[in-house]
């Protein structure tokens, strides 16, 4: 039975090298001909997107250059409308976009409703903050080409008075994922362990 105990071991050590290797964040940077080819390709999902300075388009195209392949945080401070017509659109968008996040390891991290003022007065025009994990630059510009995200787009502005959307790099995270997954692995392999070498103590009396 020791040998079952082995193989458990190292099958969830395996569901964890693939899991850790699928959710990536230290990816190669683009090459100048990636970048040409996204940034093409953006103008075409996106021919009636204004360049000016605050558009997704034009902000990609000026992030592409400087792109290091690494994870980042998308912060959202949004400013929300009132209404019902407004809520179902949001429930919409976040129908569209949650899925899209999923495939390419990219998933909420925080999501929060303002509760007051500590510093400043912007933050007053902000009613909800979300933070946002993608795996690579790639993955944000390749979601944006999915069908489903271009064809309900413009759900998140039928939400929302108003959004600023920043892109950070994360120096130090207490949130990491990759360690969650690593321990409930850890914890299903010494509770398979012991459970193996119960079942095989019971097998020999």
């Amino acid at each position: 039975m020791r040998i079952f105990q082995i193989c458990w071991c190292v099958a969830l050590f395996i569901l964890f090298l693939i899991g850790s290797t699928w959710y990536g964040g230290n990816g190669k940077p683009l090459s100048s001909d990636e970048g040409n080819a996204l940034i093409e390709k953006l103008r075409q999902a996106y021919p009636d997107s204004s360049p000016n300075p605050g558009n997704f388009r034009s902000n990609m195209e000026d992030m592409i250059p400087n792109d290091d392949g690494k994870e980042f945080y998308a912060v959202n401070l949004e400013q929300l409308k009132e209404g019902e017509e407004a809520t179902k659109a949001d429930l919409a968008y976040t129908r569209t976009v949650f899925p899209l996040l999923l495939k390419r390891a990219g998933h909420p991290i925080f999501v929060s409703e303002t509760a007051g003022l500590m510093l400043g007065e912007y933050g007053g025009k902000v009613d909800r903050v979300i933070v946002v994990r993608y795996r690579s630059l790639k993955d944000l510009i390749e979601m944006a080409f999915e069908p489903s995200m271009i064809a309900n787009s413009g759900q998140k502005f039928a939400s929302l008075d108003h959004t600023e959307v920043f892109i950070t790099r994360p120096r130090f995270s207490f949130v990491t994922i990759r360690w969650v997954f690593g321990s409930i692995l850890l914890l299903l392999g010494i509770v398979g362990w012991k459970l193996l070498g119960y079942l095989s103590l019971n097998r020999r009396r």
